[in-house]
């Protein structure tokens, strides 16, 4: 079990990067050990204390995979004189299924850098890349919300394309920004997969729980000149809802298209003492409604829907099962669905 810990301490000098933890799946809670990702303290070129390494951590899932941890808030320093500029533009770190840094892995030795810390606020130089991020096989995607003045871009890179003789990076195009959507904060989540608007495509979906004060989610594809577009918006339902700060992508009911469910932690209704909702919406063969199929809520203030994941089968039925997050329940609760052939179940099996 990998753990990402933001705000913690470095032992030896005390700087507060964060960092990310390897836990063994024991009785045990003394047995993590904190990964050593070697992080070079040099003020002057980059500020590493509170960056919060470990905000995201990712798997590739799959044998002998790697993993990923971001912190969104590592910035560079530029000097003009003898003034300086801070661009808090975000890092991320690949490393092996071993934990440990290979130089002859490119996964891990090439920059993946979306933002350009030359610039300032009104383009990519507060980008905060890694808020999100994660990979599949040969694709390694990040979200940017900090991006033209919080508006967002997502954007990815793929490895596999040829060179002549040699495997390069090729990035997915320049990264996805939607337009006219300051303070939208898109790619405060993302997630990547197939069969999601087509069956052997890749599909971008993306969270912006800051647009139009509602929140959306968008799906992006690829353009005929391979750059990101967007093919679909679901709008959310409710302002300040930060409908789309969550979002997970499983294939519910076993039809071969994955299903998409989206955190909406803090909806409300006061008369029903609603406090944080889920949107369910199925897959109709490469297709999806703007209304969900189903909504799940939590109790008054539990921030039901801050985090949801696509957790697999976990009760062996041969149907995807769904973890949700609610963070301000008593002293937090995780509720477990599983779903069937009519899709995800309406009440937790487990809390």
């Amino acid at each position: 079990l990998l753990v990402g810990a933001p705000r913690d301490a470095e032992p030896v000098n005390g700087t507060r990067t964060g960092a990310v933890y390897s836990c063994p799946l024991t009785a045990s809670t003394r047995d993590c050990q904190r990964l050593n990702i070697e992080l070079k303290d040099e003020p002057d070129k980059a500020i590493i204390d509170d960056m919060w390494l470990g905000v995201t951590v990712a798997s590739q899932r799959e044998q002998a995979g790697r993993v990923l941890a971001c912190a969104h808030r590592y910035t560079k320093v530029l000097w003009s004189g003898s003034e300086d500029q801070r661009r808090m533009v975000g890092r991320c770190y690949v490393r092996g299924n071993d934990l440990d840094l290979d130089l002859s892995d490119e996964w891990q030795t090439y920059h993946h850098e979306m933002c350009n810390a030359n610039t300032d606020t009104d383009e990519t130089g507060m980008c905060q890349m890694g808020t999100s991020a994660g990979f599949t096989t040969n694709i390694i995607y990040f979200g940017a919300p900090g991006a033209y003045n919080w508006q967002g871009c997502s954007g990815g890179w793929r490895k596999g394309s040829w060179r002549g003789r040699y495997e390069v990076w090729d990035s997915q195009g320049a990264p996805w920004c939607p337009p006219l959507t300051v303070g939208a904060v898109t790619g405060y989540t993302a997630e990547v997969a197939k069969a999601v608007l087509q069956k052997d495509v890749v599909t971008m979906v993306t969270g912006a729980p800051r647009y139009q004060h509602t929140g959306a989610v968008y799906l992006l594809s690829h353009s005929p000149r391979q750059t990101l577009q967007r093919s679909l918006l679901l709008p959310g339902p409710q302002v300040g809802s930060y409908f789309g700060s969550a979002i997970a992508l499983a294939d519910l009911n076993n039809d071969g298209w994955k299903d998409l469910v989206v955190g909406a932690p803090y909806y409300f209704e006061r008369k029903q003492e609603v406090g944080g909702a889920v949107y369910v919406y199925m897959n109709e063969v490469g297709g999806f409604q703007l209304h969900p199929s189903l909504v799940l809520t939590g109790p008054s203030y539990s921030g039901f829907g801050f985090a949801v994941a696509s957790i697999g089968d976990v009760n062996q039925d041969g149907f995807q099962d769904i973890a949700v997050g609610a963070p301000f329940e008593g002293h937090g609760k995780v509720y477990i669905y599983h779903s069937s052939a009519e899709g995800l179940q309406d009440k937790p099996r487990q809390v």
